[in-house]
């Protein structure tokens, strides 16, 4: 091994024309193994340190994040990082904290209507009274039927946005909403 070989630089290896007419350094035509490499970043680094090339260095002196997601590419990394440095968030967590309080919204208004559905079968003295308080429930659920398809549809949008499949909303079914008030 000759002395400058060390350092990723050949005496005798002139600068040669590449494409476009530009210079060729030596480097980049000199066959290397793994552990050649390895030295030549090392002291590439080393002289940049002492160059203090490093020096102004953003977040210099404070501790890096050890564990970038695995699972989250490299730009949405960055794009995260961004948000999260702004005190943003992305729009699909506020999209779906809406539709969770929109469902929480309608389970109450359900859970009012079912008591107060109770109450007036209680009271009613009637069959004709309670004839009449069936089909206005009645009328309730159908509406109720239409508030779910659209809110499913948004539930269902939603899942494709979130990029993690185990925040997923699951959709609602009237049958399992007006069970859920009876128990």
């Amino acid at each position: 091994m000759r002395h400058n070989e060390h350092s990723g630089r050949s005496q005798a290896a002139p600068k040669t024309q590449g494409k476009g007419g530009q210079e060729t350094p030596p480097d980049a035509r000199v066959q290397r193994t793994p552990e050649q490499w390895s030295d030549l970043i090392s002291q590439r680094i080393e002289e940049a340190m002492r160059e203090g090339k490093f020096d102004n260095l953003r977040s210099k002196g404070k501790p890096l994040n050890p564990a970038p997601e695995p699972h989250v590419p490299p730009d949405m990394q960055m794009a995260n990082s961004l948000l999260k440095n702004n005190d943003l968030t992305p729009a699909w967590i506020s999209d779906r904290a809406q539709i969770l309080a929109e469902i929480e919204r309608f389970r109450r208004k359900l859970r009012a209507a079912f008591a107060e559905h109770t109450d007036a079968l209680a009271a009613a003295k009637t069959a004709v009274d309670q004839a009449r308080i069936e089909h206005r429930w009645q009328t309730q659920l159908n509406a109720w039927q239409e508030e779910i398809r659209t809110l499913n549809r948004r539930i269902e949008l939603q899942n494709f946005k979130q990029p993690v499949s185990f925040l997923e909303i699951v959709k609602l079914r009237l049958e399992d909403e007006i069970r859920r008030v009876r128990d």
